[in-house]
């Protein structure tokens, strides 16, 4: 196997990240781990829908609606030579802050 086979397998994360949109609503940079990501390219967004009784949800301030967290994918770099990353980041309703949930080499 090589570096750059391991190095496109995506990798599973559950950090909170602060993250900068731009008007329209897209990521615009992240802030991880104290580096700065600009977001390059197109994002893709999307919605998960849970209800807060199935398993590993719980409900948000003691309310039992479903659970709606925001998706977004998106490719970012830390500088305009470096490798450029895909990022998944969720909103999380419990804090209204954003987690960096998947991280995978660009191709």
């Amino acid at each position: 196997m090589t570096a750059q086979s391991t190095e496109a397998r995506p990798r599973t994360v559950n950090e909170p990240v602060d993250v900068r949109f731009h008007s329209s609503g897209a990521p615009l940079a992240m802030r991880w781990r104290g580096r700065i990501w600009q977001a390059v390219g197109e994002p893709v967004s999307w919605s998960s829908t849970r209800s807060w009784w199935e398993p590993g949800n719980t409900p948000v301030n003691g309310q039992g609606s479903p659970i709606t967290k925001r998706v977004w994918r998106f490719h970012a770099q830390t500088g305009p030579v470096s490798p450029t990353l895909v990022f998944d980041i969720s909103s999380d309703p419990h804090t209204d802050g954003w987690q960096l949930r998947r991280i995978a080499g660009a191709e």
